[in-house]
């Protein structure tokens, strides 16, 4: 999601990472980056290809909706949402409509597409199970759930400093319900969704202070700032301390990729 929310959606909105500026515009820019080939590796498997209906929740910038509306060609559709559209404005295809959409209110038509997808969205939710479920509902027959979320719980290779750190910053998340750990647990809420988990990867990116995810977290970090400095520990002071003293990269918390898939034809129309 992006930006500041829409005055009727404002007071439900959960975002912490609210703002439209630059700031945030470049730091989603370089997620994107950063990890836009695990996402699109993920749709791929899952079958993205031409004539496909789809939807993207949380688009961001609308680099994934852009690349997949490239995909599904003249013949298909992508809707790209967001419950801000300022970094969406500038998408302009044939086959790509921008909506604002909040996906805790606003209605999602069921059995509607062949393919959904979001990513670094659910995290913030915390009925976010809820979701994954709507989600599955509004799959066509034999369509996809592509979810891409972080799971700080997948560190590797840290060193205490770091571990304590990442323990610290996901304390931080609860307290503003965002869970930092979530993706270990969406294999099992696809499931519980009704939907047959097809395929599951994590990536466990490296960073230090002067590596390209070194600079997004500093900047999710610096973002966080101003919720995170009401009596407790400065955490952009302490990540800064933390990739000052050392140029070696470190490994950071993993990012799951998860492909849920719909049963096809009359099985999963018994099955709603």
């Amino acid at each position: 999601m992006t930006g500041p929310v829409s005055p009727e959606h404002a007071a439900a909105s959960p975002y912490v990472f609210a703002g439209s500026g630059a700031g945030e515009h470049d730091r989603l820019r370089l997620l994107a980056r950063l990890l836009d080939p695990l996402h699109r590796r993920t749709l791929h498997t899952a079958g993205l290809r031409a004539g496909l209906r789809c939807l993207e929740l949380g688009s961001g910038t609308g680099t994934i909706a852009a690349w997949m509306a490239g995909q599904v060609g003249a013949t298909g559709h992508v809707t790209a949402t967001d419950i801000d559209l300022t970094f969406l404005k500038h998408q302009r295809r044939p086959n790509l409509a921008v909506r604002e959409l909040d996906v805790l209110t606003d209605e999602i038509p069921r059995g509607a597409f062949d393919m959904i997808t979001c990513r670094a969205l659910l995290h913030h939710l915390p009925q976010w199970e809820a979701v994954v479920g709507r989600l599955a509902g509004a799959l066509k027959p034999d369509g996809a759930l592509v979810l891409v979320e972080p799971d700080a719980g997948a560190a590797v290779f840290a060193e205490p400093a770091h571990q304590r750190f990442w323990s610290a910053w996901c304390r931080w998340g609860r307290t503003e319900g965002i869970d930092f750990r979530l993706g270990g647990a969406l294999p099992r809420a696809v499931r519980r969704a009704g939907l047959d988990v097809q395929d599951v990867t994590m990536e466990v990116p490296f960073y230090s202070r002067r590596s390209p995810w070194g600079d997004l977290y500093r900047s999710t970090v610096g973002a966080a700032r101003p919720y995170a400095s009401g009596g407790g520990p400065d955490l952009m002071a302490e990540f800064e301390d933390l990739v000052a003293g050392s140029g070696d990269l470190m490994c950071s918390f993993g990012w799951v990729a998860v492909c849920g898939r719909a049963a096809p034809g009359a099985e999963a129309v018994r099955h709603r």
